[in-house]
């Protein structure tokens, strides 16, 4: 529940750029009010309804660009409902206009509201919106479309996508600072998002401190979230003190500017981090007021969040029966609901809340009801992953229709030209009969090509669905679909590895240097590993390799090898610079028939534990912890690289 909260301060900026002319007579009632949104000022919003009736009664650039502010107003100031009504607007008076670019704008900008159609239904609302628009090129809705892309592959869990598409954004949106949106700064904090996602902290602060003055006025909403997010990124890497501070600050925002969900979602937040120390007094106080403000936001999914958040504080100070009722009824509605991975997560805290009150018998109904909600989660993500690479495919396919339809039509006036002149001039049948072979061959042809070009992304798009765009390694789709489809039975070794001070190497030497230090310990990591296991990114600088066979020492020699490989030689950048580069790994090795009692998930977490430990203990170095057959683990001694 914890990590669903961080996605329910999810950035909610729409996608809707300014483009188009705009003057009214004298020009000082547009720009005052663009200035007043330019630099989210509180007071923009009352502004440009006082001016509405003024505005309006213009010519339609002087609406147009009125609507835009407006639209933009009301998300700075958290109103979801009052920007997509202006986002709908625009498009009636940009459609009554036959003016494509802004009809096409305003249909990104009011997306907001395919959300809760169905996880596929964003996607499938942008790629209709690309398919119609092909013909434009104009930057301001390639940019508005590329962040649509982002946001509606963010929601469906496809991070590799969702950030390959930010980033396209982010390029244009530096070439043209003018626009109103997305600006710079916001789709820095998406970038942002999509590292709290693949639980990348060091990535998520790099990316925020980049966040100035040169992107754009951050408006209050997205202020809070820039704090939400370095919260998020100082917690996960185990400073919870720093990541309330952070915590506090979003929330002094959010309370200023009057935003009550946004306010409701620090405090939530908060809670989390309070409840991750043991201070079930302060976790109880902050739920207790995240409830009123979650409640005046009318939003179910924050309520949920604080309600669930009190009951685990209320049991952690032994009042278990009274947080119980909380953590229940929350049950009941995410079962009703059919909101699987908010229902795992919860089940999980309960099982443990449970099983350290000493009530074994209701920890284990409340664990083996979270086994049947994940193993759902598994197939529902298989099938959903299936679903978004079919719907992307689809939308190549008829983008590439259109593009060869228009070129189609294009040959067949030409040909029909032609074939008027063959039948003035020609004299016999033969000719025209050559001339229709003719044609014939060439769209044969043409159809071939479109045919081969389906075919490639086809193969592109399943390809980048199972391996990381940079080092070309497995992805975390393609181990849980492997996952899925093991047989049980043999033994197994889980080892996550982490490369040791990579954001030092990031800020000292750049990104591009410690790209090139990811995929040459990419590179010696799959070498070490041959055909012994499955070797993964498993996200930022961590891999992950899976052994399947073998006992207890080969797994040991396997740690040390990996740990060795890596650290034997320096890294040589493509500038000259050699860099030391070393990992810290963790593991967990399996005996023959133990899936029962330690499914892959949980080994992970083991894996997890054992890898902190080594970080704790100066790094470079590995712990392999052994299991047995009824899940119980033993601790192991040391390990460090051979010749160490």
């Amino acid at each position: 529940m914890k990590r669903a909260a961080a996605g329910r301060a999810a950035l909610l900026a729409c996608c809707l750029a300014a483009a188009g002319a705009r003057a009214d007579n004298d020009g000082t009632t547009l720009e005052r009010l663009e200035g007043l949104v330019r630099t989210a000022d509180a007071g923009a919003l009352p502004a440009l309804l006082a001016a509405q009736n003024e505005v309006m009664a213009g010519d339609y650039a002087d609406r147009i660009a009125y609507l835009k502010l407006l639209r933009r107003a009301y998300a700075d100031h958290g109103d979801t409902v009052g920007a997509e009504q202006a986002a709908e607007r625009i498009v009636r008076t940009a459609r009554a206009q036959g003016d494509a670019l802004d009809t096409a704008l305003g249909m990104l900008a009011r997306l907001g509201g395919a959300a809760g159609h169905g996880k596929t239904a964003a996607l499938a609302a942008v790629n209709d919106i690309d398919v119609r628009h092909a013909d434009l090129r104009d930057p301001a809705f390639m940019a508005a479309l590329q962040q649509a892309y982002g946001d509606a592959y963010l929601q469906l869990g496809q991070f590799d996508f969702a950030h390959s598409h930010y980033l396209k954004a982010l390029e244009i949106a530096r070439r043209y600072p003018e626009f109103h949106e997305p600006t710079v700064n916001e789709l820095r904090l998406a970038v942002a998002k999509v590292y709290v996602y693949t639980r990348a902290p060091d990535k998520v602060l790099a990316t925020l401190a980049t966040v100035g003055p040169d992107g754009g006025t951050l408006s209050p909403p997205s202020a809070v979230r820039r704090y939400v997010l370095e919260g998020i990124a100082h917690v996960m890497q185990g400073h919870p003190d720093q990541g309330r501070v952070a915590y506090y600050k979003g929330l002094a925002v959010a309370h200023a500017h009057g935003l009550s969900l946004f306010e409701a979602n620090a405090l939530g937040n908060i809670a989390d981090s309070w409840l991750e120390d043991g201070n079930y007094v302060e976790a109880e106080r902050a739920a207790r007021a995240a409830l009123p403000l979650a409640a005046k936001a009318a939003d179910p999914a924050t309520r949920r969040i604080a309600e669930v958040n009190l009951g685990f504080a209320l049991a952690g100070q032994g009042h278990v029966t009274e947080g119980l009722a909380h953590i229940d009824l929350m049950l009941a509605e995410l079962r009703a609901d059919g909101a699987l991975p908010d229902l795992a997560n919860v089940l999980l805290e309960k099982s443990r809340m449970l099983d350290k009150a000493g009530l074994v018998r209701q920890a284990l109904q409340a664990l083996q009801e979270q086994r049947e909600v994940a193993a759902k989660l598994v197939a529902a993500e298989h099938e959903n992953t299936a679903r978004v690479l079919q719907e992307q495919f689809e939308a190549q396919r008829r983008a590439i229709q259109i593009e060869s339809l228009r070129r189609e039509n294009g040959l067949k006036d030409a040909q029909i030209r032609k074939r008027r002149v063959w039948q003035l001039i020609a004299s016999t049948g033969a000719a025209v009969a050559l001339l229709l072979c003719g044609f014939v061959w060439v769209l044969y042809r043409r159809s071939m090509r479109t045919s081969r070009r389906l075919r490639e992304l086809n193969e592109e798009l399943a390809f980048h669905s199972t391996h990381d765009a940079l080092t070309g390694l497995l992805n975390r789709r393609s181990f849980r679909d492997a996952m899925a489809a093991r047989t049980p039975g043999g033994s197994r070794c889980f080892i996550l590895l982490d490369i040791d001070h990579f954001k030092s190497i990031n800020d000292r030497l750049g990104h591009a240097a410690g790209d090139e230090v990811l995929v040459e310990v990419a590179r010696r990591l799959r070498v070490c590993v041959g055909t012994r296991g499955l070797l993964l990114r498993w996200g930022g600088e961590e891999f992950l390799v899976h052994a399947d066979g073998g006992d207890p020492a080969d797994h040991a020699e396997l740690v040390r090898a990996l740990l060795a490989a890596v650290a034997r030689d320096p890294v040589t950048t493509a500038e000259g610079r050699r860099i030391q580069v070393t990992i810290t790994a963790g593991a967990l090795s399996v005996p023959a028939g133990s899936d029962a009692a330690i499914d892959w998930q949980h080994a992970l977490a083991l894996a997890d534990q054992a890898l902190y430990r080594g970080k704790q203990d100066g790094r470079r170095c590995a712990y392999l912890d052994a299991a047995d057959c009824t899940g119980s683990v033993t601790r192991s001694a040391r390990i460090v690289p051979a010749g160490a």
